[in-house]
């Protein structure tokens, strides 16, 4: 079990989270395969599942990321695991040049530390409204 403080926990989880968001920008794969746990189940806005191969093969990579904005985000640490949730703004030029996504979401992550290191475990996002321009 962690003896790490909750609160220090869930500082450092929100700038592992702005870390994640930045990479998805950069498209740094090599930052998210540090971020995502291996076991990563991905669940995406129009409701396809991704674990950590596919994610980095097609899930994720889809659009150039030009904003990833994250916002009320709230964190439980429990232990060696947390649940943060908050909303998520996602705007991506579709690589096929199909056109612009923007989602507007309310998303659920859950983190685990191993070691003293965190990964995210799981990610859920439910879309609050989402446009193709």
């Amino acid at each position: 079990m962690s003896t790490s403080d909750p609160s220090d926990d869930a500082r450092a989880l929100i700038d592992l989270e702005q870390q994640r968001c930045n990479a998805m920008m950069n498209g740094d794969t090599e930052r998210l395969r540090e971020l995502l746990h291996r076991d990563l189940t991905h669940v995406h806005a129009k409701g396809q599942v991704d674990g950590f191969d596919s994610y980095f093969s097609t899930g994720g990579f889809n659009v150039h990321y030009q904003r990833v904005e994250r916002s009320e985000l709230a964190v439980r640490v429990m232990g060696n695991s947390a649940l943060m949730t908050g909303r998520q703004l996602l705007v991506g030029v579709r690589k096929n040049g199909t056109g612009t996504v923007t989602i507007d979401s309310r998303v659920m992550q859950v983190w685990v530390k191993e070691g003293e290191r965190w990964r995210q475990l799981a990610f859920q996002t439910t879309p609050t409204e989402m446009s193709v321009a």
